[in-house]
């Protein structure tokens, strides 16, 4: 996603790979900023039930899911997802929040995750976002969450196994319900050579 701009609000789509590139395309602590949205494309979350959801259990549904180690050094941060009934729980980077701070002085900053784009109840066709060499992924059958996932890959052929792997597991037709790619998403390298037939959102 390019980031938008209006006279008040930024809207910025982060990853590792163009962090800093996309915050030193704005004017440092620029005024006119009142706010930025900051989408975070981040294999670092964990969709929690609101029922089972705690600051005192949080932290160590998150350690469990994701490592010993992987909290170290970031935020936690919250995006509430009403058709799950659940948070979808993610970390930033503190460095990057102290940059970005430092960067936006003067605007109120949120925080969202890409993983949402891909969680609305689409019977039987898998949502897909792509954003550099991250695929995140919904798919609901029976009106009822099967999958919310990201995949890192490093080449074409690697995503296209996992998404026939989904394909295969969910029993996915494919001519009836091809993959839906949300609006924003990246195209989904080389698909026509790997057979992998998808609509735009």
């Amino acid at each position: 996603m390019e980031p938008t701009n209006s006279a008040e609000t930024l809207h910025l789509r982060l990853n590792a790979e163009n962090f800093r590139e996309q915050l030193q395309a704005h004017p440092k602590k620029d005024p006119r900023v009142k706010s930025v949205q900051i989408e975070i494309s981040s294999e670092y979350f964990l969709l929690i039930p609101c029922d089972f959801d705690s600051p005192t259990y949080r932290f160590g549904f998150l350690e469990k899911a994701l490592g010993e180690y992987a909290l170290v050094g970031k935020e936690i941060h919250q995006q509430h997802i009403s058709t799950e009934n659940a948070n979808l729980t993610f970390l930033v980077p503190s460095d990057w929040k102290d940059y970005i701070s430092a960067h936006f002085s003067y605007a109120k900053i949120t925080y969202t995750h890409s993983l949402a784009h891909c969680l609305s109840q689409n019977e039987q066709q898998l949502t897909l976002f792509v954003q550099g060499k991250l695929a995140f992924a919904g798919l609901y059958q029976g009106n009822n969450l099967q999958l919310a996932n990201v995949y890192p890959f490093e080449s074409a052929i690697e995503l296209a196994f996992y998404l026939q792997s989904i394909r295969d597991a969910f029993s996915l037709n494919w001519t009836l319900n091809p993959p839906l790619l949300v609006a924003g998403s990246e195209e989904i390298p080389d698909a026509e050579l790997y057979q992998i037939p998808y609509v735009k959102f």
